[in-house]
């Protein structure tokens, strides 16, 4: 599958012991694709499509309207998969009552199926809508603002972004800079923000003003999470001396008061 989202190939495991368990054996054929990879697939039934100044055209059947960069499997959210025989030796490509069971296994995991698309059919294909923002995978090629984000915070946390800065481009600084905050974080070291490393990251990231008593919300469940007491979101009493017990044993001033210097601390 490659470099699927962690949730996509999770549910693709579960999709196949979910079918197994009923006597219908999946196999996955395609899960996160390039842009080259799409732009081959794009070219099949279209000899005259060129893409980046490279002809890809090729005669044939169409097998797709995704142009690069419009496929959910460019993106880390998209499988593909067949049936096969009990021995596993022969593949079955007859859309028969199996499939359309896989179909409906897949939909109770939450991903869409290709299925029940009306315009195209596309019976291989099972994809999941996107998370929140901080679930978004990000690697080397990716654009936009969600890069930016990423390295606006790694830039705040003191990771180099060499000279190109916040420029909205996930480039080979920006990878080793993503390789060095995991390798500091201890989580798997590749070099990919998925959920797990933009996760940490959000929480790494000072909320841009003092966290203090009367304080709630999310930025609060941090720090409760950290200093051991009941995580409610609400900056009370109890939350406000452990912070100053922190901030002792910590030897850093003592106030009370979630600062950017406190944050550090807490989260590094």
């Amino acid at each position: 599958m490659g470099d699927v989202e962690e949730r996509v190939a999770e549910k693709a495991a579960q999709l196949i012991s979910m079918a197994y368990m009923e006597g219908i054996f999946v196999q996955i054929s395609s899960g996160y694709r390039s842009l080259e990879e799409q732009a081959r697939l794009y070219g099949k039934g279209r000899p005259s499509y060129s893409w980046n100044g490279r002809n890809y055209g090729q005669s044939g059947n169409i097998v797709t309207y995704a142009k690069p960069g419009e496929s959910i499997h460019n993106k880390g959210r998209a499988i593909d998969f067949f049936l096969v025989s009990k021995d596993g030796r022969t593949a079955l490509w007859k859309v028969d009552k199996n499939w359309y069971r896989v179909g409906a296994i897949g939909k109770s995991l939450g991903f869409t199926w290709g299925g029940d698309w009306k315009s195209f059919k596309d019976y291989p294909h099972l994809e999941l809508a996107p998370e929140s923002s901080s679930s978004t995978v990000l690697k080397r090629g990716d654009r936009g603002e969600e890069v930016k984000k990423l390295q606006r915070q790694l830039k705040e946390l003191g990771y180099s972004l060499g000279g190109y800065g916040v420029d909205g481009s996930f480039g080979k600084i920006t990878a080793s800079s993503v390789r060095d905050f995991q390798k500091d974080a201890g989580i798997k070291v590749d070099g990919i923000a998925g959920p797990i490393t933009r996760k940490i990251l959000d929480e790494s990231v000072y909320p841009g003003k003092p966290v203090r008593a009367g304080t709630k919300g999310e930025a609060v469940k941090r720090i409760q999470k950290v200093i051991g007491v009941k995580t409610d979101g609400l900056f009370g009493p109890k939350t406000e001396s452990a912070v100053r017990k922190f901030q002792t044993n910590s030897g850093i001033e003592v106030d009370g008061i979630v600062g950017p210097i406190t944050w550090s601390h807490l989260f590094s």
